[in-house]
């Protein structure tokens, strides 16, 4: 057998291989399309992406509540902040100066 021969039986085979593999691959997608492939790939990652969610959850349970805790209290900071003023201030609301009865301004301006 020369080398032209071999060379051209080995094409042969090859090509026997990719039609086989063309026709399986056919037969495949015709039984189920991509988008079903891909769409039951992504729902499988997702539902290992969730468990393996709630193992770390379960495993950091305490670390997960500060974090909520904190997410809270900068969430509702504002009222927060006003509640704690309110309850620990020793010297009670703020208010402005005590307006004159009279109505008479004292200040040195209107003395001149």
């Amino acid at each position: 057998m020369s080398s032209f021969e071999a060379d051209r039986a080995n094409r042969k085979a090859a090509w026997n291989l990719f039609e086989r593999r063309l026709k399986q691959v056919q037969d495949d997608l015709a039984a189920r399309s991509i988008g079903g492939r891909v769409a039951d790939k992504v729902t499988e990652d997702a539902l290992d992406l969730v468990d393996e969610a709630l193992a770390v959850a379960k495993d950091n349970k305490g670390l997960i509540a500060a974090t909520v805790a904190a997410l809270l209290a900068w969430a509702f900071r504002a009222p927060l902040l006003d509640w704690i003023g309110e309850r620990f201030d020793p010297q009670g609301p703020v208010q402005g100066e005590a307006a004159n009865d009279d109505g008479a301004d004292t200040s040195e301006e209107q003395a001149q």
